[in-house]
């Protein structure tokens, strides 16, 4: 396998900028500039590589889309059962253990934010979630819910309260709550046969 083309390596440099940058600061107070700088370039080359900050964003969501997807496929490999895939879907997102990133929380957290100023992250975040909200729907109905599709939007809510609640820092929530509880939730919501 060949080694990367220096466009890719720039991009993916520019690309990292801004997530640090968006962990940081969201993306409103993010700039082009601070970008470059962060990741060692002029700006006329992230000009280069990007027509703007919302292409980079873009590429960003993305990347962000496939970490997601790709941590939920490592934690599916032996699930069997929709209630094994809602078990794995839930720790693939909010049960992160070692690999958990306070990073990725304070991003996903600023990208839902800055999302409503940007109708092309909007649409593409919406995209992504209704594919999910279709899947969790499948799985909690297989698994028997009685309300599978307000189960699995209840599911998806839950989750990024999560994450919402974390990225803030509010005094008293304790650390690695959200995997238990919503998974105990889950058990209530679905019938014990399943």
């Amino acid at each position: 396998m060949g080694r990367p083309s220096n466009t890719d390596v720039r991009r993916q440099q520019i690309i990292d900028a801004l997530r640090a940058e968006m962990s940081e600061v969201g993306f409103a107070r993010a700039s082009t500039r601070s970008v470059a700088e962060r990741a060692g370039l002029a700006p006329g080359l992230v000009h280069y590589h990007f027509q703007d900050k919302e292409e980079i964003l873009l590429a960003l969501v993305e990347q962000m889309i496939s970490d997601a997807e790709a941590r939920f496929a490592k934690l599916s490999v032996e699930a069997t059962t929709p209630v094994e895939r809602l078990r794995a879907f839930v720790e693939s997102r909010v049960g992160f253990g070692s690999e958990r990133d306070d990073e990725s929380v304070r991003l996903w957290v600023n990208l839902i934010a800055d999302a409503a100023g940007s109708a092309n992250v909007r649409q593409r975040l919406a995209a992504w979630l209704a594919i999910e909200q279709k899947r969790l729907t499948s799985w909690m109905r297989e698994a028997g819910s009685d309300a599978a599709s307000a189960h699995a939007a209840f599911l998806h809510a839950a989750m990024f309260g999560a994450f919402s609640l974390h990225a803030v820092g509010v005094p008293g929530v304790p650390k690695g709550y959200a995997s238990p509880q919503i998974l105990r939730w889950l058990e209530t919501v679905l019938p014990r046969s399943k």
